[in-house]
This record gives C-alpha cells, sequence and structure tokens, in this order.
C-alpha cells in the first residue's frame, strides 16, 4: 500500500436498516398499551409478549454494542473523538434504565391488566421512545463513520451475530420481517448479504409473512 492508498471503509450501512425496528415499534407502543381495555387480560398478554421481544432485541442489540463497539473504539480513536464514544455510552444507560423500570410492570401487568400499570407504562414507553430517538439519530449521524473508519468488517459483523444471537429462536422470522418491513429492498439485501441465492430469496418472504400475522395478532394490521 502507498502512502496515498487507504484502507477501504467498513460498511456500516446495516445499522440503520435495524434501528427502523426499534424506530416503529416504539414510536406505537405507548399508543398500544392504552388501547388495551382495564380488566382484559388475554389482550394484555398479547401485547405484553409483543413488547417484551421488542424490549429483548433492543437490549442485545445495546449489549453487542456496549461489549464490543465501545471498548474497541475508545482505543482507536482519536481523544477528541471520545467524546462522541462516551455520549453514546451515557445514552445506552439511559435506554437501560427505562426498560428495567418497564420489565417489572410489564410482567406485572400481563397478569392483572390493570389500567394503572397500563397508564404508567404507556409514559415510559413514551420516555423510551424520545431517549432512544435521540441515541439512534446521534448514532447514525456522529457515531456511525467513526466505526467506518476505526474497525474491520470482521469485528463490525461480529457485533451483529452477538446481538442476533439473542433472538429468540422461534421469533427470529417475526424479528427479520419487522427489519425488513421500512428497510426496502435496499435493507433486505444487506441483511442477506452473503446468503446463497435460494436463501436470499426465500428467507425475507417467510419474515415478510411472519411479521404480518405478528402485527395483525398485535395490531389489528399487518401494516401498522
Amino acid at each position: 500500500m502507498t502512502e496515498t492508498q487507504t484502507a477501504p471503509l467498513t460498511d456500516t450501512r446495516i445499522m440503520p436498516v435495524i434501528h427502523t425496528l426499534f424506530r416503529r415499534e416504539l414510536r406505537l407502543a405507548g399508543g398500544l398499551l392504552r388501547s388495551v381495555t382495564a380488566g382484559d387480560t388475554a389482550r394484555a398478554a398479547v401485547v405484553a409478549d409483543h413488547l417484551d421481544l421488542v424490549g429483548t432485541v433492543l437490549h442485545h442489540h445495546h449489549t453487542a454494542e456496549d461489549d464490543l463497539l465501545w471498548p474497541l473504539l475508545l482505543e482507536r480513536v482519536p481523544d477528541d473523538l471520545a467524546p462522541i464514544v462516551h455520549l453514546m455510552e451515557s445514552q445506552h444507560g439511559r435506554v437501560e434504565q427505562l426498560l428495567g423500570d418497564i420489565r417489572p410492570l410489564l410482567a406485572q401487568w400481563r397478569r392483572t391488566a390493570a389500567a394503572s400499570e397500563r397508564d404508567a407504562m404507556a409514559s415510559l414507553y413514551d420516555e423510551l421512545y424520545v431517549a432512544l430517538a435521540e441515541h439512534l439519530d446521534a448514532e447514525e449521524q456522529r457515531l456511525l463513520p467513526i466505526a467506518a473508519r476505526s474497525m474491520t468488517q470482521q469485528e463490525w459483523e461480529r457485533m451483529g451475530e452477538v446481538a442476533r444471537a439473542g433472538t429468540p429462536k422461534d421469533q427470529q422470522f417475526v424479528v427479520l420481517g419487522m427489519i425488513a418491513y421500512d428497510g426496502g429492498p435496499e435493507g433486505v439485501a444487506l441483511l442477506m448479504h452473503g446468503a446463497p441465492p435460494p436463501v436470499r430469496w426465500l428467507v425475507p418472504r417467510l419474515g415478510t409473512r411472519a411479521y404480518r400475522r405478528h402485527a395483525m395478532r398485535v395490531y389489528g394490521t399487518a401494516t401498522p
């Protein structure tokens, strides 16, 4: 490599595609909770299962970044960029605090469908959406360009593998469909990058079908 050549940038384009899942589902969460009639435990169980799945995926997404992204970047970025990484860490902390406040309420509300728990959670989810949207915007605009210059493609993809490992196996197609729903054809292509042609053709269709069924059960429509 000559002095004028530089290493290729790591392809981080998949991250905003994955973020569409969190932006949509958490934007809708407060209203979804408020739509559940007090005492309707059957409906509460459906909504609670959905929100628990979204929270689980978000938690593992952030845990992978906490373990594999921030420490690596702090080792490699110049001192003047370190505050951006620390900002991302602090925003994660706020999101995890809200998720921690939600979890016991969600477990209790699943059993009781009480109005007080429902309304408390709806407010917490509204706060969570605002905090997370702020974080995702900052991460995409400020952090991803740094990661693209500071990480290898293998390191980046390893982080994704660790995050995906936290998805419940029986919900993997649903989660894939959640991501593909707003990801568009380019997003689906990024999700399936490297897979053999039959898999690239079949798996997104299975994910789309799984999320349609899931959305009908949760939202009453296949297009929430």
